[in-house]
C-alpha cells in the first residue's frame, strides 16, 4: 500500500483514510474508536549492525583490508522529539561507520505512521513499527495521520553521524634517491615538493621532486640561506643568510637564482600568511607585504618566540575567507616543558590586524604542545598535524583543531608508519593535495592517505 501526499491532495488523503478505516471497522470489532490525534510520542532503535572495512597491518607492517561486523545498541542511540518543530534527531552523532541505509525504528504514535521513500517524490509508505527497514542516510519525512482520517502531521527525522574523516590513515613507503642530511623543511608548491636541508658537507641545499614521481629527486644544490629559515610567501621562497640578509627565489629558480629581497636585516624569519611575511629583528615581530615597508606585529613575550625548528602554517578562517589565521610553533630554551605556539589573525586591511599572541600553556590545559627534540608541522584537512621526537623517537602523530592551543596524540586510526618509527633520522611532514608526506633525512619517503 502507498499513499501520495501533497498540500493539494490533503483532502483526498483524508477521504481515502476515512474509507479505509470504515472498511476496517466493518470487519473488526464494532467498538473500534477513532481519534483526531496525530503525534509521535516515542522513537527508538534497538540496534544497528553494520559491515565495516578496517585497515589493519600484518606482522611486516603491510596494510590490508579486514571486514568485520559492528553493532550499535539502543543504549548508544538516543533520540530527541521536538514537538514544536516536528523534528526527531539523534542527541549525539553516531560513529562514522554506522550504516543507516536500513534502520528499523520503533515508533509509538497516536495515529498511523507513513514514511516518504524519496524526498523528491510525493509517495508515502506505511511503517510497521519494529519491522520496517527505512533508509536514514538523509533526512527522512514521516507522516502521521489521525485514526479518524481528518488530520495529519509531518515529522522530519535526522540520524546524525560523524564524518568519515576519522577513518584510517594508511601509509605507503617510497624508495627514493633523496639525499638530505639532518633537520630540514618541506614545502608543496606548484605541483612539486621542495626540501631545504643540508648535504653531507653540512652546506644548506635544496632538492625537489614532482608529486607524479616521488622516487626521483633533483640533485641537491647549494643555497645562500639557512635551511631552517625558509618561509614561503606570495609565490616566492624567502630565507635568511648568516649575516641577516633576506634572499628570495621563485620555485622555478630555487636551484640557481636567489636575490636580495630587502634592505632590512633580521634575526629570524618566522611565518607568513596570504597578506604578510613575518620576521623578528631582535626588538619586535615585524610584518611586511612588499619587503620594503615593515610594521610592528607584536612586542610582548618575545622570550617565548621559537628559536629552533620554527614551523608555520596559515589558512582561511572557517567563518570568513578573507580572514587569515597564522600559527607558528617551535622550540625555545626558555620553556623546558612544552614547545611554544603563537597565533594571529589578519586581513588585507592593516588597521584591523591584531599582533602575534603567545599561547601560554596553563594548568587548565593538559594538552599543550610537547617539548619535542625536533619538530615539523603542516595544515591538512582542516587541522594542524605535527611530528616531533620524544626522548629521541617519533612516537605519535599530533593534531590540533584549535589553532595550536591544544595538541592530541593520535594512534589507533592515525598511526605513524611502523618502519618510519624504526628508522633513525630527522623527519619533516608536509601536506600534498589530500595526502600527508613524511620525508626523512635517510632518503625515505612515506605517503599517507585516509581510507
Amino acid at each position: 500500500m502507498k499513499i501520495s501526499y501533497s498540500k493539494q491532495t490533503a483532502k483526498s488523503i483524508a477521504m481515502m483514510m476515512m474509507t479505509v478505516f470504515a472498511l476496517v471497522s466493518c470487519s473488526m470489532d464494532d467498538n473500534y474508536e477513532t481519534t483526531p490525534e496525530c503525534v509521535i510520542t516515542d522513537f527508538s532503535v534497538n540496534s544497528i549492525t553494520s559491515d565495516v572495512d578496517e585497515i589493519v597491518y600484518d606482522s611486516n607492517g603491510e596494510p590490508y583490508t579486514n571486514t568485520t561486523q559492528k553493532t550499535l545498541y539502543s543504549t548508544q542511540i538516543h533520540f530527541n522529539i521536538d514537538q514544536v518543530n516536528a523534528r526527531i534527531y539523534t542527541t549525539d552523532s553516531l560513529p562514522h561507520w554506522v550504516d543507516l541505509s536500513a534502520v528499523v525504528p520503533n515508533i509509538v504514535a497516536s495515529g498511523n505512521v507513513y514514511y516518504r521513500l524519496n524526498n523528491d517524490e510525493e509517495l508515502y509508505y506505511p511503517v510497521n513499527s519494529g519491522v520496517s527497514a527505512i533508509d536514514f542516510t538523509e533526512t527522512r519525512e514521516l507522516m502521521v495521520t489521525s485514526t479518524d482520517g481528518l488530520s495529519q502531521r509531518i515529522y522530519k527525522v535526522d540520524m546524525l553521524k560523524h564524518k568519515a574523516t576519522t577513518d584510517t590513515l594508511v601509509w605507503e613507503e617510497k624508495a627514493t634517491n633523496l639525499s638530505i642530511a639532518g633537520a630540514h623543511k618541506s614545502f608543496f608548491v606548484d605541483g612539486k615538493v621542495f626540501v631545504f636541508g643540508k648535504n653531507t658537507a653540512n652546506q644548506p641545499v635544496v632538492t625537489s621532486t614532482s608529486i607524479d614521481n616521488a622516487q626521483e629527486w633533483s640533485t641537491p644544490v647549494s643555497i645562500p640561506v639557512s635551511e631552517g629559515s625558509i618561509v614561503y610567501f606570495n609565490h616566492k621562497f624567502y630565507g635568511l643568510s648568516t649575516d641577516g640578509i633576506i634572499y628570495s627565489a621563485t620555485p622555478a629558480q630555487a636551484n640557481d637564482t636567489w636575490v636580495k629581497a630587502s634592505d632590512k636585516k633580521m634575526e629570524r624569519l618566522l611565518a607568513s600568511d596570504a597578506y604578510h611575511l613575518y620576521a623578528y629583528d631582535g626588538t619586535s615581530v615585524l610584518g611586511t607585504s612588499d619587503l620594503t615597508t615593515w610594521t610592528e606585529q607584536g612586542r610582548a613575550d618575545l622570550d617565548m618566540l621559537p628559536e629552533k625548528s620554527i614551523n608555520a602554517v596559515s589558512y582561511a578562517s572557517a567563518s570568513n575567507n578573507n580572514l587569515q589565521v597564522a600559527v607558528m610553533a617551535g622550540l625555545t630554551g626558555n620553556n623546558s616543558e612544552n614547545g611554544v605556539t603563537w597565533c594571529k589573525t589578519s586581513t588585507s586591511d592593516e588597521s584591523t590586524n591584531q599582533p602575534w599572541a603567545y599561547i601560554q600553556v596553563t594548568g587548565d590545559n593538559s594538552y599543550g604542545m610537547p617539548h619535542f627534540g625536533d619538530f615539523s608541522m603542516t595544515y591538512f584537512l582542516g587541522a594542524i598535524y605535527a611530528i616531533g621526537t620524544e626522548e629521541g623517537e617519533y612516537a605519535s602523530l599530533y593534531r590540533s583543531y584549535d589553532n595550536g592551543i591544544t595538541w592530541h596524540a593520535l594512534s589507533d586510526n592515525y598511526p605513524l608508519p611502523k618502519r618510519f618509527k624504526a628508522e633513525n633520522g630527522v623527519a619533516s611532514i608536509v601536506s600534498v593535495n589530500n595526502n600527508l608526506w613524511i620525508i626523512q633525512e635517510n632518503g625515505k619517503v612515506w605517503q599517507g592517505s585516509i581510507r
